[in-house]
């Protein structure tokens, strides 16, 4: 692996891929699909401090991370995505907004940009794990003095996935702790860049430290 330059500037979000869950799958997931163009994707952490106080003083402080939520926002709906998602379907005479009964956990893929120490620009690819989203919210504007264009925001939760050892078993910490990624980036001097949003890429530990 190559040492990566110092990126000075994060910019822009582009080329927004979603993959389902497919049992067939060589990593148990299907080949990702493009959503469509996208606005901004918003992401926060989930997490919380606890501070526990003995004899007039801290004795230690619990972190309790439970992942993260985030917003991504496009400039339209994808139909196929919200078909995969439970929330619509294809009916006899149109597409029709459903109940939705259930939440499906799957990945999503994107793309920002960047300006390095050198002046390169380079492109980041960051996979979401373990995703679940509920329904976008849809806001149609009056033209006035200009064409005034919609946003669709679609919340998302981000639980994550354990990371993996040798032989693809669950890698534990030296405490014995499961490591969950919510979350992986890539920059061009990393391997596997050029193919990485081809496919879901699981987190796992390098060779050496396995």
């Amino acid at each position: 692996m190559k040492e990566n330059k110092k990126t000075l500037v994060r910019f822009n979000v582009q080329n927004i891929k979603y993959a389902t869950p497919d049992a067939t799958a060589p990593h148990g997931w299907a080949k990702p699909l493009p959503y469509g163009t996208a606005t901004k994707m918003a992401l926060e952490s989930d997490s919380s401090v606890k501070k526990i106080f003995g004899d007039g003083r801290r004795l230690c402080a619990i972190v309790n991370d439970k992942g993260k939520t985030g917003t991504m926002s496009t400039n339209n709906v994808n139909d196929e995505y919200e078909i995969a998602m439970g929330r619509k379907k294809r009916l006899k005479n149109g597409l029709a907004d459903i109940k939705q009964q259930q939440t499906v956990t799957h990945c999503i893929y994107f793309e920002t940009c960047g300006v390095d120490e050198d002046g390169g620009r380079p492109v980041a690819k960051t996979w979401l794990y373990g995703v679940t989203s509920s329904r976008p919210s849809e806001s149609f504007d009056q033209n006035t003095d200009d064409i005034n264009e919609s946003t669709f925001d679609t919340p998302l939760e981000i639980e994550g996935v354990p990371l993996k050892g040798a032989n693809g078993a669950e890698w534990k910490d030296e405490k014995g702790n499961v490591v969950i990624v919510w979350q992986m980036t890539v920059t061009p001097d990393d391997e596997g860049y050029d193919t990485f949003g081809d496919e879901v890429v699981l987190p796992e530990m390098p060779d050496s430290q396995a």
